[in-house]
């Protein structure tokens, strides 16, 4: 089994985006680099570095005259977040002819399997192992420039996470299910068929969301397939 070690900074990052994903940090909620840094026994420094990378991330903002918040997504931004995500993955798919390598199947399979394990203690995991089955899915193609487009969209399931935090073994139970309808379809070699379970996995999200948040499906000007 392999050691990793984390640098200082590694592990702040880890800190705080646990206490993001958990709403121990709220959305809108201001975040005092002076009170992380005396909770985590550290100087300053490393909760500055952590919350740069944070920022980068897309999980806090900063916005002069205020500081440094807890990135409060709306419906609106979730959306166009999973619009490109989404088409990012069926353009990965159609580039490959839907003939999804064994090994990328291989490691898909590895993923469901830390989904499977998971636990609502854990819950911070769920999006980590989400943006790792999803970027499987781009990887595959060896296209560097995509998949670093894609990645800069990983935040999108850690951010509409704030809205299911009530009901984490919810969350957690239907994740090996619902990824293991996307690993069955590119099993099949049909790229059609891959990038319409993949369109309705994120569509579903999306659905769901709305629901949570009161608001009709026929209120909001959303395409109802995400397939381009």
């Amino acid at each position: 089994m392999a050691i990793y070690y984390r640098t200082l900074r590694e592990n702040v990052v880890e800190a705080i985006r646990d206490k993001i994903i958990n709403q121990e940090l709220k959305p809108g909620e201001r975040i005092v680099e002076m009170d992380l840094a005396e909770e985590f026994k550290t100087s300053r420094g490393p909760v500055r570095e952590a919350l740069r990378q944070l920022e980068h991330e897309g999980l806090i903002e900063y916005t002069r005259n205020v500081g440094c918040t807890v990135k409060n997504p709306s419906l609106q931004e979730s959306f166009e977040i999973y619009l490109v995500r989404v088409n990012y993955e069926i353009l990965a798919v159609k580039y490959m002819g839907g003939k999804i390598p064994t090994e990328t199947i291989a490691n898909l399979e590895k993923v469901l399997e830390k989904m499977a394990a998971l636990d609502a203690e854990h819950y911070a995991q769920v999006y980590l192992n989400d943006n790792e089955f999803h970027g499987e899915l781009v990887k595959m193609t060896g296209l560097n420039y995509l998949y670093k487009l894609w990645s800069e969209l990983s935040y999108g399931n850690v951010v509409t996470g704030y809205n299911n935090v009530l009901d984490k073994e919810r969350v957690v139970r239907r994740q090996y299910r619902v990824h293991k309808e996307i690993v069955d379809a590119c099993r099949t070699g049909d790229s059609q068929k891959i990038c319409k379970v993949v369109s309705d996995h994120y569509m579903r999200t999306i659905t769901r969301l709305m629901k949570e948040q009161g608001v009709a499906e026929d209120e909001v000007p959303f395409p109802r397939d995400f397939l381009l």
